[in-house]
């Protein structure tokens, strides 16, 4: 799951205040503009169908419905499959606020689990954001209504090709195109999380993944260390 960082509260551009959104709806915009067109939790690309998503949700906490720092994006597999559970922020790893690459394995089968170097509270809460939003349903292939497993090991696959096409193109006028194509690839297709865990021994690929996914947490991979993922200073 990408980290992400959503960022101030926007500003309203005539009055240069907060702005004030007269509908949950209104934000989508400028959530986009922040963090691109991925869904906050599976990490799908979406061109359309992309949802105002509410951390605590508004017909829960209805006092938080137009509130910036209670949005996040989402898919409508994802946002209604959380619902209107109520929610304990501390049960649960949330994107904006912890690195959650940092909980998740991702296979080319498409399986996501739970990194075994967690702790037990941890791997708790890791547990508890996957049935969350259903990342560990399997896909339904008799109503085609829910492909994300299916869409998340497609994009292993295309990540897994990309990876040899670039071992391919030895000489370095072959590898720069190359690489562009790749980036124009992955963020085509969604599922940074997945394209950072192939090329996770590619240190120039890392860099461009992390400079071309929009709202991407880079403080949540340090630079200096290979791009190692670390804790979020809302964890420390």
């Amino acid at each position: 799951m990408r980290p992400v960082e959503r960022g101030a509260w926007p500003l309203d551009p005539i009055t240069n205040q907060p702005k004030q959104f007269s509908t949950y709806s209104a934000s989508r915009k400028d959530l986009i503009n922040r963090m691109g067109q991925y869904c906050s939790y599976c990490e799908s690309r979406l061109n359309a169908s992309l949802a105002v998503e509410h951390v605590q949700p508004k017909s829960v906490v209805p006092g938080l419905e137009l509130d910036w720092e209670n949005f996040l994006l989402a898919c409508t597999n994802c946002n209604s499959t959380k619902g209107a559970t109520p929610i304990d922020l501390l049960d649960y790893f949330w994107p904006d606020l912890h690195n959650t690459f940092i909980p998740f394995q991702y296979h080319s089968d498409g399986r996501v689990e739970l990194n075994q170097a967690l702790s037990s509270t941890e791997k708790r809460k890791a547990q508890g954001t996957l049935k969350l939003v259903g990342l560990q349903k399997y896909p339904d292939t008799d109503s085609a209504s829910d492909r994300r497993w299916i869409n998340r090991t497609e994009a292993f696959q295309k990540a897994l090709r990309a990876k040899q096409q670039l071992a391919d193109a030895t000489a370095l006028d072959a590898r720069i195109p190359t690489m562009t194509l790749l980036i124009d690839l992955a963020t085509a297709t969604g599922f940074f999380s997945v394209w950072f865990s192939v090329f996770s021994d590619q240190l120039d690929v890392l860099g461009k993944l992390l400079a071309a996914f929009p709202g991407t947490d880079h403080a949540s991979f340090d630079s200096r260390q290979n791009f190692r993922a670390i804790r979020r200073n809302s964890e420390m």
